[in-house]
């Protein structure tokens, strides 16, 4: 899951909110319905990034970039480069550690 396009059903960023508890459900690529809570949003050098983890397990954290395709749709893209990866985190830490 980490290295495939993930795209969500609903909204402006694509994805089905349950306002109570923050869950996210997402269809892969291959049509597998997965459901993560989103813990935060961080924007760094004016990008969208988003920190999701399986529900109930913060430890196992996936951070996205989020992107508009050419259809105007937001999906979520796994961040591959290490820098850009360490650039969120380290933003995310100052921000809500």
């Amino acid at each position: 899951m980490d290295k495939e396009v993930i795209q969500a059903d609903h909204c402006e960023c694509e994805e089905e909110h349950n306002e109570k508890s923050n869950i996210v459900s997402f269809m892969t690529e291959d049509g597998e319905k997965v459901d993560l809570e989103l813990i935060e949003t961080v924007v760094v050098k004016g990008k969208k990034y988003i920190l999701l983890a399986p529900v109930g397990n913060e430890d196992d954290a996936y951070v996205y970039k989020v992107v508009t395709n050419a259809d105007g749709k937001d999906e979520l893209i796994a961040i591959e480069d290490d820098k850009e990866l360490s650039l969120v985190m380290k933003e995310y830490e100052k921000t809500f550690a």
